[in-house]
Formats: structure tokens, C-alpha cells, sequence
């Protein structure tokens, strides 16, 4: 009898390690992303699976080996000799593949006694992953490309070198490192959006225009008094975003059926995190692009 209780507690203990061992490696998982940018990518996949604020910013692509012309796919007629200007060709990033790594997020509590994960823990889940994408293009394209920092909650993946035109690694600034000065004024955001714009194209001579951003009928109404003498692009689009994803409501006049009219405040904006996307395009410049961070199931 004896024995056969030992058996039985040894096979036990057998299967809890095996259960323990499959839990960790649910714990993790690795990915392959194959994008024109996999490093803008994977930044939004991992925005989406923590719901974190992630900014990125493209480096300048110039090196013939990282370029690859596309006219013949995008060209809306296929007849080359209707085009007007033959010689205008359409360039591109040629892309790439990478791999990383990232701890599958615990959104809360489960049947197994589970706990929510705080947000210390999930920040520093974010800051690996992070580490891992920067990993894996560096590994695939053989060249330390990225870095990433983090502040006020927000991590921002910008570029610190670039592959020149002699196929040699340069060092650059990143562009969003530019001194601005905005003077106080009361603008839109839509307009404080363009004025940074305009500022960084008079400051580096290089055009950064706005792409795409997100708002509703109200947000372009919307007065902001953000300023700054001789700061940075970056701190600037930081304060922007962190205003433009809180709440927003007002205080509205409501007639009461049967009743008077009263004041109640009204949510127009639930608010959600903002972050940016600065894209360069080989030959003609940047496209800043700012979406909300939506949090997807898993």
C-alpha cells in the first residue's frame, strides 16, 4: 500500500510540473512580422496587445539596397507611354522581416485564482518586448538601427543611425529632436498639429506634413494653449496627444419634457490613449500620422 500511494503522488507531481512547464511557455510568445516597416509593425501589434501609448519614427531610407521601385505596380495606367512623365518613378522602403518576442498580458482574474496584472508589471512587459523588436531588426538587417526610450508613461521608438548612400551606418538626429518655438496663442489642436509641421520644415528643410489623424465632429472646435519657446518637436506632440486622449465633455442646455430647461455636462469623448507615427517617404519627406491605442481581445 505504501508503494502504490507513492506512485500515485510521484505521477501527481509529475503532472503539475508538466502543467507548470506549459503555463510558462503560454506565458510567452514569439512572432514574425513582414512589413515595409516591420519595426512600425510590431510597435502597433504590441500597442494593441497592451493597450500601451507607443510613438515611432521612421529613419531615412536613402541606401539603393533598402529602396525598391514599385511604379509598375501602382501605375494606374498600364501603358507607360500615357504617362505624362515616363521618367517618375514611385520608390519605396523594400521592407523586411523580424522576429520577437512578448509576455502574453494577464487582463484579470480567472478561475484559477488568477490576479489582474498591476500596471508596474505591464510597463515592464511593454519595455521587454520593446527590447526584443529592436533585437530582431538589428539581427535581420544586421545593423543597430532603433532605440526606444520611455517618459510620462509613453514609450517612443525613434531611429539613431541610418544606412547612407555609400552603404555606410551614419548617425542621425531624429527629426522630432528638433527645437521648435510655438508662441502662446489660442489655436485648434488641428491647428497646433500644423503649425509643429510647418516649424520642423523650416527648421530642417526637410517637408513634414500631417497625415492622418482621428477626431470627431467636436475636436476640430476644440482651443488648446499649447506653447513652447526652443523645446523639441517631440515634447510638444507629447503634450498635444496627452490633452487630445483625455475626456472630453461640456456643459449643455437640455429642455426636460414636461419641464425647464437645466444645465447638465455632456461626455462628448470618452478619451483613449493617442500616440504618433512619423513615416518617411524616400524623395519627398515625412507624414505624421496619430491614431488612438485600441486594446484587442487575445
Amino acid at each position: 500500500m505504501p508503494r502504490q500511494i507513492s506512485a500515485i503522488t510521484k505521477s501527481i507531481l509529475l503532472l503539475s510540473i508538466l502543467a507548470l512547464s506549459q503555463l510558462a511557455c503560454a506565458q510567452s510568445k514569439t512572432v514574425s512580422v513582414n512589413d515595409p516597416r516591420p519595426v512600425a509593425k510590431a510597435v502597433q501589434m504590441l500597442e494593441n496587445i497592451y493597450g500601451w501609448p507607443i510613438t515611432y519614427e521612421d529613419t531615412v531610407t536613402v541606401n539603393e539596397s533598402l529602396l525598391e521601385d514599385v511604379t509598375e505596380q501602382v501605375r494606374s495606367d498600364p501603358d507607360p507611354t500615357h504617362d505624362p512623365d515616363p521618367s517618375h518613378r514611385v520608390i519605396v522602403q523594400k521592407g523586411g522581416t523580424l522576429s520577437f518576442s512578448y509576455k502574453l498580458p494577464t487582463p484579470g482574474a480567472s478561475q484559477g485564482g488568477g490576479r489582474p496584472q498591476s500596471k508596474a508589471e505591464t510597463e515592464a512587459d511593454v519595455a521587454n518586448a520593446l527590447s526584443s523588436v529592436l533585437e530582431g531588426y538589428a539581427n535581420s538587417r544586421g545593423l543597430e538601427t532603433f532605440a526606444v526610450t520611455e517618459e510620462d508613461g509613453v514609450f517612443h521608438v525613434f531611429p539613431i543611425n541610418f544606412l547612407n548612400d555609400a552603404g555606410k551606418l551614419q548617425q542621425m538626429i531624429p527629426i522630432l529632436d528638433t527645437k521648435i518655438t510655438i508662441p502662446p496663442k489660442q489655436r485648434t489642436r488641428v491647428a497646433l498639429l500644423q503649425e509643429i509641421c510647418r516649424s520642423l520644415t523650416d527648421s530642417t528643410g526637410i517637408s513634414v506634413v500631417p497625415g492622418m489623424f482621428p477626431f470627431n465632429g467636436e475636436q476640430p472646435k476644440i482651443i488648446t494653449t499649447i506653447s513652447g519657446s526652443d523645446v523639441t518637436a517631440r515634447s510638444l506632440l507629447s503634450k498635444l496627444l496627452a490633452e487630445w486622449g483625455a475626456r472630453y465633455s461640456r456643459d449643455v442646455v437640455v429642455g426636460l419634457p414636461n419641464g425647464p430647461r437645466e444645465k447638465r455636462n455632456v461626455i462628448l469623448d470618452k478619451g483613449a490613449p493617442m500616440t504618433w507615427q512619423l513615416f518617411f517617404g524616400p524623395g519627398w519627406g515625412y507624414a505624421l500620422n496619430i491614431h488612438k491605442v485600441t486594446l484587442q481581445d487575445q
